[in-house]
């Protein structure tokens, strides 16, 4: 059985309308919403990035800083390694971390273990 056309039109203006209203934005919801603390007073056991100064900015050198393996990730370690490798900017993650897919040869990644011992590092 066919439904008449008014009733189909009628069907999908109302489904249409539900889905742009469940999309849209409750601007409430979206003022309550916690900040996110800084990166940089991230304690070591949350995925920690720091950012050089613009004027600091270089391309990463990870050979520079391969005796950083085995050491514990703290914030001075990281920061002191990025320092050291040049890089503008560096993220240590912990295994299950979330971390973008992007490629920047002025980042040092340090990917660390569930401990915050730095087991690799790597630019991009």
């Amino acid at each position: 059985m066919s439904m008449p056309r008014n009733a189909l039109a009628a069907t999908l203006a109302t489904l249409l309308t539900l889905g742009v209203a469940a999309c849209s934005r409750d601007d409430a919801d979206t003022a309550a919403a916690p900040a996110l603390p800084d990166a940089t007073e991230a304690p070591a056991t949350e995925p920690v990035t720091t950012d050089a100064p613009p004027e600091m900015a270089g391309e990463c050198n990870a050979d520079a800083v391969q005796s950083f393996v085995g050491q514990e990730a703290t914030q001075d370690a990281i920061e002191r390694a990025r320092v050291e490798s040049g890089a503008a900017t560096v993220r240590a993650l912990k295994p299950g971390d979330a971390g973008t897919m992007d490629f920047r040869p002025d980042r040092l990644d340090i990917a660390l273990d569930e401990n915050s011992i730095i087991q690799t590092l790597h630019c991009g």
